[in-house]
């Protein structure tokens, strides 16, 4: 696999009605793709959408369904055919479960869910009698998706932030991977001006702390290898923990942003933590097969 600016799928998820053709979806993906993704046909949106059916308590549901959709390497894709197309595949071959009065239920829940959620940029909600016509374009998207640099991944967390209440998204996350290589790093960023003092610090403090355990400057005067657990970062500001572990030749690069100013700073964030990354990985002087780099945000907001 090329892992040179991976921003993967983790899970791609497949929602809709009764008889709105997601097996079909499915299995084409599957092929013309050669199974190249995980693709789950129903997932915590539909548990959600029989929940209120059914009159249950939905508040597991509503917080299953926003830990799925707040992990940015999800990617849903709604069905919605129009109803009368519905009907008709009813018609013509029933189903197992739904009468006609109940799918028309579900089907106008999956309605509103869906335009409620389209507004997100890792859904895709599709509004046609032929959604098979959808799949090449579908396929197209999520590869480009895949090659997104740390800039256009920002990009991603500004739409969600923007989609969210309040210009204010809570508990995200996104994955990227690197070859190892950081092909794409561009130091420039320690020359903008309003954030170069503040990275330059981190750097340094972080480099510091990572070169001091390799020598054995610690509380334990302990000399430690590329395989600790205590190259870590922590701190008050925005860019709050920093943990580097190499287990498996992956460098596991996880990062806690407490707050982050989608709209104007975290282009350069992003960009920043690839580039420390890099340092870390050279500093260490080892040679990973791949550098697994995990973004967590407590607070993902627009200024305005």
């Amino acid at each position: 696999m090329n892992r040179t600016q991976r921003f993967l799928t983790n899970q791609l998820i497949l929602e809709g009605p009764d008889l709105s053709g997601k097996t079909s979806f499915y299995n084409r993906i599957h092929k013309l793709s050669g199974y190249r993704w995980n693709i789950q046909d129903r997932s915590a949106l539909s548990m959600l959408i029989y929940a209120r059916l059914y009159n249950r308590d939905t508040f597991v549901e509503v917080e299953r369904l926003n830990a799925e959709i707040k992990n940015l390497n999800n990617r849903y894709i709604i069905l919605m055919p129009p109803w009368d197309e519905v009907e008709r595949r009813y018609k013509e071959r029933g189903d197992e479960i739904q009468t006609i009065a109940s799918l028309k239920k579900v089907y106008r829940l999956f309605d509103e869910a869906a335009e409620e959620f389209k507004i997100y940029p890792n859904v895709m909600v599709i509004r046609d009698k032929d959604t098979l016509s959808y799949v090449d374009p579908v396929i197209k998207e999520l590869t480009g998706i895949e090659i997104a640099t740390p800039k256009h991944v920002a990009e991603y967390v500004n739409m969600f932030a923007a989609a969210s209440d309040d210009l204010e998204a809570n508990g995200i996350s996104v994955t990227m991977y690197d070859d190892g290589n950081f092909k794409k790093a561009d130091m420039s960023v320690f020359e903008y001006e309003p954030e170069k003092k503040y990275y330059n610090l981190i750097k340094n403090n972080l480099l510091t702390k990572i070169r001091n355990e390799l020598r054995g400057i610690n509380e334990y005067s302990r000399v430690e290898g590329v395989d600790s657990r205590r190259f870590i970062y922590t701190d008050n500001s925005c860019i709050s923990l920093m943990h580097f572990t190499f287990r498996k030749q992956i460098l596991d690069c996880n990062f806690v942003l407490r707050s982050s100013n989608t709209k104007d700073t975290l282009k350069y964030d992003l960009q920043f933590l690839y580039i420390l990354s890099k340092m870390v990985k050279e500093t260490l002087q080892i040679n990973p097969i791949a550098c697994r780099l995990r973004v967590n945000f407590g607070s993902a907001h627009i200024i305005i």
